[in-house]
């Protein structure tokens, strides 16, 4: 058993390689197979297809996106601060992990088949819609101003992973367009 186990880690470790240097849309079951020395197969015992291997990747991602916004919540007691704090994270993430980003926000998963991404999508939302709850010196209520907040944070994110970063149109300085949007939040 165990060492259906180690199959199964090595397949995502390996998936995560093949992901940072060639992108999701290079990855295929059979040179994940032949790079790891396995029939194709053997690699369907582990996992139904490319997105059931996907969404485990996704779940991960998701996992670590939500300790690192406890642990901001943890350690910030301004709320401003602290939205701050979570949506410049939530910025790095995404221009840092690019792939993975793509892959946690721009694909629709079936909420039948992976209800677990669906609840860890949705507790990121839940944890700002608390915080901003808490702070309660908002200008919207904490739902519209955490979907609109999200709304920005994702836009900031395509445009400046698409290169759409222009000083002309004031979008270079991702950092000072948070802390301008945050003005626009809070009272």
């Amino acid at each position: 058993m165990k060492n259906n186990n180690d199959t199964k880690q090595k397949l995502i470790y390996t998936t995560r390689e093949m992901i940072e240097l060639q992108g999701i849309d290079a990855l295929n079951m059979r040179d994940l197979g032949k790079k790891m020395n396995l029939s194709r197969s053997a690699v369907y015992r582990h996992f139904k297809g490319k997105e059931d291997l996907l969404a485990v990747i996704v779940g991960e991602n998701f996992k670590l996106l939500n300790n690192n916004m406890r642990e901001l919540i943890g350690n910030i007691n301004d709320p401003r601060r602290l939205m701050n704090a979570i949506l410049c994270t939530y910025y790095d993430y995404g221009i840092t992990n690019k792939e993975y980003y793509k892959l946690m926000f721009q694909k629709q998963w079936d909420k039948e088949l992976y209800p677990d991404l669906y609840n860890s999508a949705f507790i990121i939302f839940e944890v700002v819609e608390n915080c901003l709850e808490k702070a309660g010196n908002i200008r919207k209520s904490p739902n519209q101003s955490t979907a609109i907040m999200f709304a920005f944070i994702h836009g900031l994110v395509e445009l400046n992973a698409a290169e759409h970063s222009e000083a002309e149109k004031g979008l270079d300085n991702p950092i000072n367009l948070i802390q301008s949007f945050l003005d626009l939040i809070f009272i």
